[in-house]
């Protein structure tokens, strides 16, 4: 039952929970604080408390399944606090030892030592030395320096820092294996920036708050049902801009970026009455299937696919799994497309889901400058443009 430390100057440990009970071969290594990263039941957290042991340690549980659908990066912040503060505050009690027997020594360990610790100790890894697990790409542009709670990676990037900090890890122990869902939440810890100023770091994010919708949509059209859960984009987006100084160490995922070229920004607006109701930048984009050779090609695309936006909340908070999608204009009301959570085929036969779409029939793309897509409405009063002009 060995403890597998990390390489590196820390004194940080990963192991399986066989080893916790062992006082004698946890003194011996000088554990003073222990992370446990598995479900215990209140009555096994008592009685473990209750044990009496040859040296006081400091002890906390992350209470969690080795399961992809486990929401384990909430815990993130939590988890690299501790783990820094118990290799920092070190054994105190043990004041006649010498300076390096006094160092601070965390055991972090699930079941088996293989997922839920080993996506904890690398959590803490990405987070407490970036620079190790920064690719050539990132580290050829000085603009991608690290800086703890901002730092902005691409994808390729984020990827493989997660490589590299795997690799280290199973540099101790070989069997680690984070399940896949975990994979994937290390992936948005470090594009984030690894942020955990506080409890609450990771849940502020933008980026969390969708891929919580995301899983709920998921988990709730797979039996049938309309999710609970409700995100906006442009409420994000308005958030942001009424808070200038936290919207610019607002990190969003790199792959949710989608800058525009000066001149080439779009609306899409009510025919009717011309209200604004969706932006190019909350336009989804999507891909009909390739052209396979005996088939005919797909048509075009009778459909602007967009995100769930605000002004779509009174229609969703009914519940229902589709149904029509109104001009929000209350002088209007002007069917302007429809909704299925469930999603549905476009006429390019790409598959879209969830899928909220406008009626290219219903709505006008409207082409605009950057500074009236990004700011407010440059026709606040819907005014309706003279026949053949489209810009505004």
């Amino acid at each position: 039952m060995p403890l597998d430390r990390i390489p590196g100057e820390d004194n940080l440990y990963i192991g399986s929970a066989f080893v916790v009970s062992q006082d004698k071969l946890l003194d011996s290594h000088n554990i003073s604080h222990i992370l446990s990263v598995l479900q215990y039941t209140n009555k096994e957290k008592a009685d473990i408390a209750a044990q009496p042991h040859s040296r006081p340690r400091t002890r906390i549980f992350v209470d969690v399944d080795d399961v992809e659908e486990e929401d384990l990066l909430v815990h993130f912040p939590r988890i690299v606090r501790f783990i820094e503060f118990g290799l920092k505050s070190g054994n105190k009690e043990d004041a006649d030892k010498d300076i390096e027997e006094r160092k601070g020594a965390v055991y972090v360990h699930c079941a088996m030592g293989k997922s839920r610790s080993a996506t904890a100790v690398i959590a803490y890894l990405m987070w407490k030395h970036p620079e190790k697990f920064r690719s050539a790409e990132a580290e050829s542009d000085d603009s991608s320096a690290p800086r703890k709670g901002s730092q902005k990676y691409p994808p390729a990037v984020a990827e493989d820092a997660l490589r590299r900090a795997l690799a280290l890890v199973r540099e101790a122990r070989p069997l680690v294996e984070p399940n896949p869902g975990f994979m994937r939440q290390l992936v948005m810890w470090w594009r984030m920036g690894c942020p955990a100023d506080s409890p609450d770091a990771v849940e502020r994010r933008p980026a969390y708050q969708r891929w919580l919708y995301e899983k709920d949509v998921e988990e709730s059209t797979r039996i049938g049902r309309a999710p609970g859960r409700l995100w906006f984009g442009d409420e994000v987006e308005a958030s942001k801009a009424r808070d200038a100084a936290a919207a610019e160490d607002e990190i969003e995922e790199a792959e949710e970026e989608k800058p525009v070229k000066p001149g080439q920004n779009y609306q899409l607006r009510c025919k009717v009455c011309r209200r604004v109701l969706a932006g190019q930048n909350f336009v989804v984009p999507h891909e009909p299937p390739e052209i396979v050779e005996g088939h005919p090609p797909p048509a075009a695309c009778n459909h602007h696919f967009v995100e769930p936006l605000s002004w779509m909340r009174p229609v969703l908070e009914e519940g229902a799994l589709e149904g029509r999608l109104v001009c929000p204009n209350t002088r209007c009301n002007a069917q302007v497309g429809r909704y299925s959570w469930q999603g549905f085929k476009c006429t390019c036969r790409a598959w879209v889901c969830p899928a909220f779409s406008l009626q290219p029939s219903r709505v006008d793309r409207i082409m605009v400058n950057n500074a009236a897509a990004d700011g407010a409405n440059s026709n606040p009063y819907n005014i309706r443009s003279p026949p053949g002009q489209s810009k505004v």
